[in-house]
């Protein structure tokens, strides 16, 4: 489960862990589980057909209802007015409704200190994890490890850019209307 730490940048929790904690903000606390593959369906129309579906799963508390809405409060502030401020206004459905995201930026310079003051810097992070709307949330992070990582400079408003720019492909999946590539559960 994601930390305290988590959101305050010092953690060392994966992108996936974070986008899970987005998951749960969105659901008012409760975690859902997380489907990769929605169905599998092999040697239609001969004697070896096989149709494979995960077995839904009930979600779990593990946030208060109240916890959850105010993080999302919080988390929509970052857009409305604070580091992932680009982003408003650039997720519209086909309708023209906003789907109101929300999020949080971090960045890492992780250095070791080898000789003198500066250090070396071993690699560099930006991340931002987010929410658009009730239904979808996930995380961009972009990373460079290694010798190099010094010369890359870079803050959480590349991630932030990247979602931004990324908005007209991902509409189409992210619209509930007909035809859209993100149904709604029965």
């Amino acid at each position: 489960m994601p930390s305290l730490a988590t959101a305050l940048g010092s953690s060392g929790d994966r992108p996936a862990a974070l986008a899970e904690l987005m998951g749960i903000v969105v659901n008012g606390g409760i975690r859902r589980p997380t489907h990769r593959i929605s169905d599998l369906h092999f040697a239609q129309g001969t004697p070896w057909e096989t149709a494979l579906r995960p077995t839904p799963v009930v979600g779990e508390r593990v946030m208060a209802p109240e916890v959850a809405l105010a993080l999302k409060k919080a988390l929509s502030e970052v857009v409305e007015a604070g580091t992932a401020r680009r982003l408003a206004g650039s997720f519209q459905s086909a309708s023209g409704a906003d789907l109101s995201p929300g999020g949080k930026t971090g960045t890492g310079d992780n250095r070791v200190v080898v000789k003198g003051r500066g250090g070396l810097a071993l690699n560099r992070t930006a991340t931002f994890v987010f929410y658009l709307g009730p239904r979808h949330f996930g995380s961009v992070t972009a990373y460079v490890v290694g010798p190099n990582a010094a010369d890359h400079r870079f803050t959480s408003g590349l991630p932030v850019q990247i979602l931004r720019s990324m908005a007209p492909v991902l509409m189409h999946h992210l619209d509930a209307g007909s035809g859209s590539g993100c149904p709604r559960e029965p």
